[in-house]
């Protein structure tokens, strides 16, 4: 008899052991801080300074960036992202063929309902010494196995890279994927 109720309270302990490392798994799965990646394309449209607006047909502001980046969880509602971007900038009526500078560019999230969200980056964009922020709206579609594809307004803020520079406003569209 007492080996009996020492076998069924071995088998007690194994089942409430799996269980509760599966809770644990569960609970992990939950609580995890990377939310996902990204990948896409961003081109300027626009950009404005000293009183001048020129497009993205003038060479002389033509860029095409490639962004990837990671999302990570915070206890809230908010994501931190981290985003690189490297730029070709191609001189189609010059010597130069072309040139290409990094933009390091953190930033937060804040999802918002039916596939919306806000964010807000800092900027800082190494070979071109200019530093500032970007504000953007995102809109997210689901698409199969757990990958959405976006677009999203991005209205990047730049100063430099001489005092004389001033403050740029420029204005572009980013395309891409989440998974």
């Amino acid at each position: 008899m007492k080996s009996w109720l020492m076998l069924l309270f071995f088998f007690i302990s194994v089942s409430n052991g799996v269980n509760g490392q599966d809770k644990i798994i569960a609970e992990v799965k939950e609580n995890s801080k990377f939310a996902g990646y990204h990948i896409g394309v961003v081109q300027i449209i626009f950009a404005h300074n000293n009183g001048e607006t020129v497009f993205f047909d003038r060479t002389s502001i033509y860029s095409v960036g490639f962004p990837f980046g990671l999302t990570f969880n915070t206890s809230g509602k908010i994501k931190i992202d981290l985003e690189v971007v490297p730029f070709i900038n191609p001189y189609i009526y010059s010597d130069k063929a072309y040139e290409i500078h990094l933009l390091y560019h953190p930033g937060i999230l804040y999802p918002l309902s039916n596939g919306w969200t806000l964010g807000l980056r800092a900027a800082f964009e190494i070979g071109q010494g200019q530093f500032g922020f970007t504000p953007l709206i995102n809109k997210s579609f689901k698409r199969d196995k757990g990958a959405m594809f976006f677009f999203e307004i991005v209205a990047p803020g730049r100063f430099g890279p001489e005092k004389t520079s001033g403050y740029t406003q420029l204005g572009g569209i980013h395309f891409g994927f989440s998974f």
